[in-house]
């Protein structure tokens, strides 16, 4: 996907670098696959706001999007679609049974490419196998981390993991955010690096186009008053607060993870720290 510099006839577009979407090959999505989403602003069922900066935006149609796959089918890519609910794009896969769904489309996929999920699939773009069977040092991303469950890792653009080693029962896969983690070897994970790897050099230009993506200003909590924030308040620019979340909890060298987690035997080496 290329990136697009505006000519600066506005002081909106003097900073803004964006899509291009010549990768985009259908617009409107396949009406089976899509329901209305509702816009929550944050709050949770009491009303009270429980994610701050969440509101407005544009109107969205939610993509039901196949993180499992369909084992044992073959398909055809019919279409590369845009989605508002997430950076990648994604790929409309038609299967030999008439079944449509959406999946995560790899980065090089083409309309008109085929794909398999199953333990026969070829070591393709695209294609989707258990880790017992994808070789050593393959790129891999949309892994499971409970076999049967879906795939839940290795997700957003760009992102892609590696197979490192296999053993007899689990593989050291190295995820995007340098941990390496061990996967139960019949976990399903799809050949490839996500689509739309350039998202991250993407500069919006202007406040407004933040707000169609249904977030709301940022204010620090320094320029707040004491009621409204454990770092408000105080004569001037005061330095006598710990960075910390609205709710008292530090943000800087406080540990939040649970020493005793049931998953920790899993990783083997932690992600790279600043």
């Amino acid at each position: 996907m290329p990136l697009r510099k505006l000519k600066p006839v506005t002081p909106g577009q003097r900073q803004a670098v964006l899509q291009d979407f010549s990768d985009i090959t259908k617009t409107e999505p396949e009406k089976s696959l899509v329901f209305g989403l509702k816009k929550k602003g944050g709050r949770n069922n009491t009303g009270r706001i429980t994610v701050r900066h969440r509101g407005g935006g544009h109107k969205r149609l939610y993509r039901i999007i196949d993180f499992k796959g369909r084992i044992g089918y073959e398909g055809v890519v019919k279409s590369i679609e845009y989605d508002p609910n997430r950076n990648a794009r994604i790929a409309l896969i038609s299967y030999t049974d008439g079944v449509k769904s959406y999946i995560i489309a790899p980065a090089g996929l083409k309309v008109g490419d085929r794909i398999k999920c199953g333990e026969d699939a070829d070591i393709k773009l695209g294609n989707r196998l258990p880790l017992r069977k994808i070789p050593e040092g393959t790129e891999i991303y949309n892994i499971e981390l409970i076999p049967g469950k879906g795939g839940q890792i290795a997700r957003a653009a760009g992102t892609l993991a590696t197979l490192m080693v296999k053993g007899e029962k689990y593989a050291q896969v190295r995820l995007p955010s340098g941990e390496i983690r061990l996967f139960d070897l019949n976990c399903y994970a799809s050949i490839g690096q996500v689509s739309n790897p350039e998202y991250k050099y993407i500069s919006f230009g202007k406040a407004g186009r933040i707000r169609n993506l249904g977030i709301r200003p940022t204010v620090r909590g320094t320029a707040m008053n004491p009621v409204d924030h454990p770092m408000g308040g105080g004569e001037g620019r005061g330095k006598g607060h710990l960075p910390q979340s609205p709710t008292g909890i530090p943000a800087k060298g406080y540990k939040t993870r649970k020493k005793k987690k049931s998953s920790d035997k899993f990783i083997l080496q932690r992600r790279k720290q600043k």
